[in-house]
């Protein structure tokens, strides 16, 4: 597997937790949309004087020739994801991949399905974009907690604005000026049914993943062509 030190080049601060951090793709690096990478701060250590790593998906297309995308939520506690959000342009990381065998499918069915929750958007991201560029459109149920948690928000109501996914929206409860759904992501794609019941990729939380393929197979997905990740 390969290993190489990538630069921070753009910082990006995209919720109140959330940075995308863009770095230094080198040339030699290939990944399938969907799989993650892990990664390391030089000279950052554990309470144990252990290397420090973690695993990020790639939210980059693979058609994003000079730069590999990471979402980076930062946790209260986290010793990474704060180091991260900390970093400055220039500065490396250790980056280690591609791993995973959630990715997107060949042949890629014209009418795929996704559903995201929370930071699980990223992976999903990668996709997206990857099946943008080949001129197909496709449907995105996407949930979170809070209007102000909503990842990638100015780009993917872009896209759907003009045409290029039908997006739909939902947060866990009611908040001022929200005019999308309320509830659980696994419960929208039988609020809106109409569509080919083709391939579908989630991620998110464990719970999550578990409820939405309930609610696929129950809504005539093949479950062998269900995918997933979850975390």
């Amino acid at each position: 597997m390969a290993t190489f030190k990538a630069k921070l080049l753009e910082t990006i601060q995209e919720t109140p937790r959330v940075k995308l951090l863009r770095f230094a793709r080198p040339a030699s690096f290939d990944f399938k949309p969907g799989q993650f990478i892990t990664a390391s701060i030089e000279g950052l250590k554990g309470p144990h004087g252990e290397t420090v790593k973690r695993s990020y998906s790639i939210a980059s297309s693979p058609h994003d020739k000079d730069y590999i995308e990471l979402c980076v939520a930062r946790a209260e506690t986290g010793l990474f994801s704060n180091a991260l959000h900390k970093h400055k342009h220039g500065e490396e990381v250790i980056i280690t991949g591609p791993y995973g065998v959630f990715q997107l499918r060949e042949p890629v069915h014209p009418n795929t399905t996704f559903v995201a929750g929370g930071s699980g958007i990223a992976p999903i991201r990668s996709m997206i974009r990857t099946h943008m560029h080949r001129g197909e459109k496709t449907n995105l149920f996407y949930g979170f907690r809070s209007p102000e948690e909503f990842i990638y928000r100015k780009e993917l109501t872009q896209l759907a604005a003009k045409g290029k996914i039908k997006l739909f929206l939902t947060i866990d409860k009611p908040a001022k000026g929200w005019k999308d759904e309320v509830g659980y992501v696994s419960e929208l794609p039988a609020k809106h049914a109409n569509y080919e019941k083709t391939d579908a990729y989630i991620c998110g939380p464990p719970a999550m993943v578990t409820a939405t393929i309930k609610a696929l197979t129950e809504l005539g997905f093949d479950q062998k062509r269900i995918y997933r990740e979850q975390w």
